[in-house]
């Protein structure tokens, strides 16, 4: 995607993400399965998923919001969760309309506006301005 969501931005917190395009906010522990996982606590609680990363590089018109959303492994073992999809699949479902609305591609979408329409929606992106 045009952004990959990093372990980085999941432990740092929403207020200290430098993404202005934030479309979703998720709290789930860092939950790797597997030999080496376990369970890591988010130290600065709640972090957001950019709209890039549902943008896959070199589309214009295409979103990608499901777990193969641009997410490295370890940040995919938080977000995975249904709670961040259903948000992820409104942001996607609402710029896609915004963007057959104003007749733009998806990477055009003005987010700022599409962050303003999700929560008159009621998704609560708190951090986010």
């Amino acid at each position: 995607g045009e952004y990959v969501l990093r372990e980085q931005d999941c432990l740092a917190g929403v207020r200290a993400q430098d993404h202005p395009d934030i479309v979703a906010i998720t709290d789930h522990s860092l939950d790797v399965h597997g030999e080496h996982g376990g369970l890591r606590e988010l130290p600065n609680g709640a972090y957001g998923v950019p709209y890039r990363c549902l943008l896959p590089k070199g589309t214009a018109n295409l979103l990608v919001a499901c777990r193969a959303a641009s997410f490295s492994q370890i940040a995919a073992s938080s977000c995975r969760l249904q709670r961040a999809m259903i948000t992820l699949g409104q942001a996607a479902g609402h710029s896609a309309a915004m963007a057959a609305r104003d007749r733009v591609t998806l990477r055009s979408v003005d987010v700022a506006a599409l962050q303003g329409d999700l929560r008159t929606q009621g998704v609560e992106l708190p951090g986010v301005t």
